[in-house]
Formats: structure tokens, C-alpha cells, sequence
């Protein structure tokens, strides 16, 4: 074999006659030598961030950026919080300092590749503790989406706490203690003096303070709800996910918890001087929300708002799953539907459930929550009934998750398509997802023999005086 090559920029050419096997062996050698330069180049490229824990009022952030740039926006409202960016000060880009253009937007009049700023946190309130950065003494928690400025993709991230403190999170550190973090907006970071850990099989789970429950409860809490997940979507989760409990560090007459589910991480915030006869049933309740946002909408492709079902249908799955794991009753259930059927007509119906997704930070009602749970538990009633019992919204969940039905899509098209499976369920979806027709439960809940008693003070669910044998047997399909 005769091949030339040489070399050259771009590649290794060969002018003398060699063996095939030595040609293999060499090209073989040039595309390892390509992918670890490759591999290197992207690394040396990368964005490192630097956070410093100076005291629990004040952060420090370095950031040594990929590109240069002159624009820096940070988000200044999220989940109803407003006013985040306010926290944001001595903002410099290459050593000098840049002024606020807008409410946290800094513009430089010169390229910069390094930043640096301080960001003063605020004693957190019971509207803002679960979803935006805080800390005390003794422990708190880093989210990285309220603490550095947006647009910024894969990052590397050194941090330094106090000496004491310990740092967890869904994203393990590598060899030297740095954190590779591919979506920045998603990361949370517990930090803290005692911070305990449990590793599981099915999850990581990080827990700080005194409970009148032990650890391996909360943590078996969870394990419970995940198998359960995983049973209902067929679907496992791409990457390891964490749970975080610590004490409400704000606590009033009415805020008994706080939770939200960011990228991989299950954050939970309670009193624990709550009186509580069954700890571990409440945590269940509390998992059976939560964690399914793991997979809705966490671990789904799908774009555009469709709040209604990722937080309404999600109420009505977790109501179920909670009845599933016997961490309430059939009664349980149905009064929990009859408080948020009162709730639900406490207020106008003015927007379809697709507007109401929109405007949830900015209407005054919770339409989402509401009107999506008591719309889950009708499509519930109509497939159940349809099909004998065969076939339940739980169903939907496993087809949303199969290969390619939620690619990249609009959340809306994709789910109303999913659930119009039948005339019945797609009539449902015209009128009360896309639709702004008022809810009318008594239609659909004859077929069960149940009845909707609004003649007292508070609406009640209650069994009719007559059920028949179809009726018991739709009953006992939904945990009766």
C-alpha cells in the first residue's frame, strides 16, 4: 500500500509506503489526539465562575467568561418574587467599575472577559424562601439563577465557605472540588456546618437541623413516591436527583412549609416545631407533589406555558398517588376536591386554562392550580369511565414520556392532543382548557354515584343514597 500523506496544518499525511495495519494504528491515534484536543479546547474555553461565601449577607462572584462582552442582565423577578436584581452591587468588569443602565442590567463601554460583583442577601419572607437565595449562621442555599447573569451556559464553579461548612448538591464536584454545571438556572447549592447525607439508590438526600422524625423517614418518604413515578412514566430520569430538607428559617401562624423542585433537586422547608401525629405520611403528601416535578416539567422538551398541567394536573396525580400510598383516605380525596371546587368558585372565570398559564405571576387568582386540578379530575372520571376502568390520566403520563411524543414541542399542542384520545376527552379539553366554560362537576360525577352537596357553608363530596354495581366499580378503580 502506497498512500501519501503530509504533514501538514489540519493533519498528519503519509509519503512512504506503509503496512495497512500501521495506517489504522496511525489514523486511529490522530482521532484520539483530535477528541482530546477537542475535549481540552472546550474545557480551557468554558466559563469559570468563582463564588465566595463571605458572610451570610453577603456573596462575592468572579467570573472569568468564555466571550467577551459589555452587556449584563440579571433576572430581577421569578416566581412571583420581585425585586431580585436590587441585590446586585459593586458590579466591575475588568477592574472597573460599570454602572446600572436599568434595573439589573450593567453595561460596559469596553469588552470585558473578567466580572466581579457582590450580591447583598435579603432575610428571606414565606413568598420568596423556597425560590430565591438565602442564608443564616448556620446553613442556606445557593441558586445560581438569582446569583449570576443570564445567558450563561455550561460553567465550571469553584466555591469557598466559611470553615465548617459543607457544600451538597445534585452536581457532584470533581477531583480538584470543582462543579461542572451544564444549566446554571437549575442549580441549587446547600451549604451549611451539619449537613447530613444519605445516598440510595434512587436518590442522593442532604438534610440539616432537629425533627421529631429520623433522616432514613424523609428519605424513604421520597424513595416512595420516586418508585411510584418511575412505575407511572416508564420513565427514568436522566440524571441523579437530590432532596434537600431544612428548618423554615421564616416562620408565621399559617407557613408550615415551603417546597419547590428546580432541575434535579427536591428543596423542602419546614417548622419542625409543627405538631404533627403522622410525619411521615405529611412528607409523602408533600413528595407526591414535588417530586413528580422531576419529571413534569423538569425532564420534558416541551416549550411554551402550559402551567395548568404541570402544577393543576400535578395536584390531582400527587392527590391520587398520595391515596395510592395510603397517606390519606378516599374521603381525604374527595374533601380535597371539594375545598378547591370552593376555591375555584370564589372567584370569576375569566380566562381558559391555556391564558390563565400566561399571566400566573401577574392574575390574582389561582386559576392554574384550581380549575387545572378539578379539569385533571375530570379527564380522570371520563377515561376511567370510558374504558370500565381500564385506562386513567395516570395512563397519559406513561404515552407523554415515550420516545419522540414530547420532542421539543409547544406544551399546549402536545398535551391537548395526548388527552383528546377519545370524543368524550377532547370535548373536555374545547371547553375547559382551551375553552372558558364554567366547570360543571355534576355531569360527570353521576356516572360514579357521587354527588356535590353546595348547600352548606363549605361544598362536600358524598356517595349518593343508591350505588350500583358500575358505579362501585368505577369507585373502586380511583381508591375506593
Amino acid at each position: 500500500m502506497s498512500d501519501v500523506l503530509d504533514s501538514g496544518s489540519g493533519g498528519i499525511v503519509l509519503r512512504a509506503p506503509l503496512k495497512t495495519q500501521s495506517v489504522l494504528l496511525l489514523l486511529a491515534l490522530c482521532a484520539a489526539f483530535i477528541c482530546l484536543t477537542c475535549v481540552e479546547s472546550r474545557a480551557q474555553a468554558q466559563t469559570r465562575v468563582k463564588i465566595t461565601v463571605s458572610s451570610p449577607e453577603d456573596i462575592v462572584v468572579q467570573a472569568h467568561l468564555f466571550s467577551p462582552s459589555r452587556l449584563w442582565s440579571f433576572r430581577n423577578a421569578h416566581a412571583g418574587v420581585l425585586g431580585i436584581a436590587e441585590r446586585i452591587d459593586r458590579f466591575r468588569a475588568n477592574g472597573v467599575y460599570v454602572r446600572m443602565v436599568a434595573m439589573g442590567e450593567f453595561r460596559s463601554s469596553t469588552d470585558a472577559t473578567e466580572i466581579d460583583y457582590v450580591v447583598h442577601l435579603r432575610r428571606p419572607t414565606p413568598a420568596d424562601v423556597a425560590h430565591v437565595s438565602w442564608l443564616n449562621e448556620d446553613h442556606g442555599f445557593l441558586m445560581f439563577a438569582d446569583l449570576l447573569p443570564q445567558g450563561m451556559e455550561a460553567i465550571s464553579v469553584e466555591m469557598a465557605v466559611p470553615k465548617g461548612w459543607t457544600i451538597q448538591s445534585a452536581i457532584a464536584p470533581d477531583a480538584d472540588g470543582i462543579y461542572q454545571v451544564s444549566d446554571p438556572d437549575e442549580a441549587i447549592f446547600f451549604v451549611g456546618r451539619s449537613i447530613r447525607k444519605t445516598a440510595k439508590k434512587e436518590l442522593d438526600s442532604f438534610v440539616t437541623g432537629t425533627w421529631p422524625f429520623k433522616d432514613a423517614v424523609a428519605e424513604k418518604a421520597a424513595t416512595r413516591v420516586m418508585e411510584k413515578y418511575l412505575e407511572l412514566t416508564a420513565f427514568r430520569l436522566p440524571s441523579r436527583p437530590a432532596v434537600m430538607i431544612a428548618p423554615l428559617p421564616v416562620v408565621t401562624g399559617t407557613t408550615k412549609w415551603r417546597a419547590q423542585t428546580r432541575g434535579s433537586t427536591v428543596l423542602l422547608l419546614m417548622d419542625p416545631q409543627v405538631q404533627m401525629k403522622n410525619w411521615k405520611g405529611q412528607l409523602e403528601i408533600i413528595f407526591a407533589h414535588e417530586v413528580l416535578h422531576l419529571w413534569v416539567p423538569n425532564a420534558l422538551t416541551l416549550e411554551g406555558d402550559y402551567d395548568w398541567f404541570f402544577e393543576g394536573f400535578t395536584l390531582y396525580t400527587a392527590l391520587l398517588t398520595a391515596l395510592d400510598l395510603k397517606a390519606i383516605d378516599f374521603q381525604e380525596y374527595l374533601d380535597t376536591l371539594a375545598r378547591v371546587y370552593d376555591s375555584y368558585i370564589s372567584y370569576p372565570n375569566v380566562l381558559s386554562l391555556i391564558e390563565a398559564s400566561e399571566r400566573r405571576w401577574t392574575h390574582p387568582w389561582p386559576v392554574v392550580y384550581d380549575k387545572g386540578m378539578l379539569v385533571a379530575f375530570l379527564f380522570d372520571l371520563v377515561l376511567r369511565k370510558e374504558s370500565g376502568g381500564k385506562t386513567t390520566l395516570a395512563s397519559r403520563y406513561r404515552e407523554l414520556f415515550s420516545p419522540g411524543a414530547a420532542d421539543r414541542g409547544d406544551g399546549n399542542d402536545v398535551i391537548i392532543r395526548l388527552l383528546s384520545s377519545t370524543p368524550g376527552a377532547a370535548d373536555l379539553a374545547k371547553a375547559y382548557i382551551s375553552g372558558k366554560k364554567d366547570l360543571e362537576l355534576d355531569r360527570y360525577l353521576a356516572s360514579y354515584g357521587l354527588v356535590l352537596d353546595t348547600s352548606g357553608k363549605n361544598s362536600r363530596l358524598v356517595l349518593g343514597n343508591k350505588v350500583d354495581d358500575d358505579q362501585k366499580r368505577l369507585l373502586r378503580s380511583l381508591g375506593y
